[in-house]
């Protein structure tokens, strides 16, 4: 069995792909499987994939299905004792595998370990993923609650037993990876890489381009309440969390004009921190918006996540225990 399995999910990605499957390749630690999951492209990616000949590929085809149930599918075929991401669109420098599983195996009490990663743009611009600081060693948990810790999935490598009954939820379209990585991080400490860095190439697609997402809050809330958050959170730190979000979003409809969404929002805001005082001048500001111009008059609340996990169509649930 290969040591390293690495998990490369793709949908018409044919101008792409080639690139991320070289760069693991290239790997000075050669001891892995490559697993590839076309997501039912429709374009000559399978054409592409086929014309590398290496014997560590594994090359599977689906319908397509979404991001979360590619990913699935891919767990389901792993081998090896390590468990790596790499997105079609991102590629790993030389060093990469070989530096992350030292890093594990010099360090057995930590499950996860992950590196830095720059944004790379079109324009031929380049920046960090994010502030320096907030790459940290330990348990990230409480981390998410407060300032959501750096992790990137094509720059994070899980050592198999800690994904062991943990899969991404195939009812989540976006803000998947964290509410995967999210709940691995209730099972296990993760360390930080500081001496290998993953590109990142920004393409359309890659960043979520819809402001209005509710996912990244609904996941706060489902995690806190209804998958054992609450045993490892400070009641105060997840309900600012929380509370920030809902500002947030209602920040957004303000901005727009959306009286209804605002207010609502807001009043969620001042529900789960009422110690703020920017969540009442919000609502108060909200309130005295025209209700005759508001775009979305008929606007509802978004309802809550299921407190299961999906899974092949099947809701699951998922233990948090810390191993």
């Amino acid at each position: 069995m290969p040591k390293v399995s690495v998990i490369i999910p793709t949908y018409n990605r044919s101008y792409l792909i080639k690139d991320a499957m070289d760069s693991v390749l290239k790997q000075s630690y050669s001891d892995f499987e490559i697993i590839i999951v076309d997501d039912g492209s429709t374009d000559d990616t399978s054409k592409v994939i086929q014309s590398i000949k290496d014997e560590r590929i594994r090359y599977f085809y689906k319908e397509n299905g979404g991001l979360s149930i590619t990913r699935n599918f891919a767990l389901g075929k792993t081998g090896g004792e390590y468990i790596a991401f790499l997105d079609d669109d991102d590629i790993w420098p030389e060093d990469y595998l070989g530096k992350m599983v030292s890093a594990l195996e010099e360090n057995l009490e930590y499950g996860v370990a992950y590196s830095l990663f720059k944004n790379y743009h079109p324009d031929g611009s380049v920046e960090d993923g994010f502030l320096r600081n907030r790459f940290i060693s330990g348990y990230m948990t409480i981390r998410y609650y407060k300032k959501t810790p750096c992790l990137l999935p094509s720059a994070t490598i899980f050592r198999k037993s800690v994904c062991e009954n943990v899969w991404f939820d195939e009812a989540l379209k976006n803000y998947e990876d964290q509410d995967y990585l999210l709940r691995i991080s209730a099972k296990t400490k993760f360390l930080f890489v500081i001496d290998t860095c993953v590109k990142r190439r920004v393409t359309p697609g890659s960043l979520s381009k819809d402001k209005l997402s509710y996912n990244a809050l609904l996941v706060f809330e489902r995690f806190y309440f209804h998958l054992g958050g609450e045993k490892l959170i400070p009641r105060k730190t997840a309900h600012k969390k929380i509370s920030e979000h809902y500002r947030g979003l209602a920040r957004i409809h303000y901005k727009e004009g959306n009286r209804k969404a605002a207010v609502e929002l807001l009043k969620k805001a001042v529900r789960f921190y009422p110690y703020y005082w920017k969540n009442y001048r919000g609502l108060l500001k909200a309130l005295l918006l025209s209700s005759k111009t508001d775009k979305l008059s008929g606007w509802q609340m978004p309802e809550p996540l299921p407190n299961e996990i999906t899974v092949n169509g099947e809701m699951t649930l998922t233990n948090i225990n810390r191993l």
